[in-house]
């Protein structure tokens, strides 16, 4: 019985005695891990809120010494009649030319021009390298999906199209509309109207637009 007695107590102690070397096993890891971690955090941070300062200085710094103008361009609304040849000595991007507008979507906006955000924010632009409404060659503007033409895609072939300018109005007829990747302006008296085919999430990134030309019907010029 006592030799049992004492196998029993040899089996217990060699357990405990593995379930220790167990713990003293485990435990230099979790203290790699802790003084990882505190030296990450003496190192680190105090490096990284030194750039972060250095960053909101030098944004503070770049704040004040641009001007307004440097940071957006500023819109010209004013609108004063005038024939087209006064207007030419005027012309400059952010002025606003007129109006344009089509009854049957309920679009009517301003036009300025160039296409930027901020034309754009404000109404429509025309392209600078395209031709001025009545000029003889193909007008180009382009709107936002979620905005100014958010209703472009539901204009019809034979809608009217209405420009107003300071020199004049111009009124086109609708006689295509087409979705594509490239598309190229026609060379007559026209309007083409543009903005990207959808208005969901990163759709800008697709360039798929929606095109819809128009032919010049009639003119009333100064």
């Amino acid at each position: 019985m006592s030799s049992k007695r004492n196998t029993k107590e040899n089996t217990s102690k060699k357990k405990h005695k593995h379930r220790k070397n167990k713990h003293y096993t485990v435990l230099p890891y979790i203290k790699y891990a802790v003084s990882y971690i505190l030296i990450s955090m003496i190192v680190f941070v105090p490096l990284s809120i030194g750039i972060m300062s250095s960053a909101v200085s030098t944004v503070h710094k770049a704040q004040e010494v641009m001007t307004k103008g440097a940071n957006e361009l500023v819109l010209d609304n004013s609108f004063e009649k005038c024939d087209y040849s006064e207007y030419l000595d005027k012309i400059s991007v952010g002025k606003r030319l007129g109006t344009v507008s089509c009854e049957s979507v309920g679009i009517c906006e301003n036009v300025y021009y160039g296409i930027n955000r901020a034309c754009l924010r404000s109404g429509v632009g025309l392209s600078q390298s395209s031709y001025i409404f009545g000029e003889g060659g193909c007008s180009r503007v382009a709107g936002y999906p979620s905005s100014s033409f958010r209703r472009l895609s539901e204009i019809s072939i034979g809608d009217e199209i209405f420009v107003d300018t300071f020199w004049g109005s111009f009124r086109y007829e609708v006689v295509s509309i087409d979705s594509s990747f490239d598309y190229e302006a026609p060379e007559t008296d026209s309007l083409l109207l543009a903005v990207q085919s959808g208005n969901e999430p990163f759709s800008a990134q697709s360039g798929e637009m929606i095109y819809v030309t128009a032919v010049l019907t009639s003119k009333e010029v100064m």
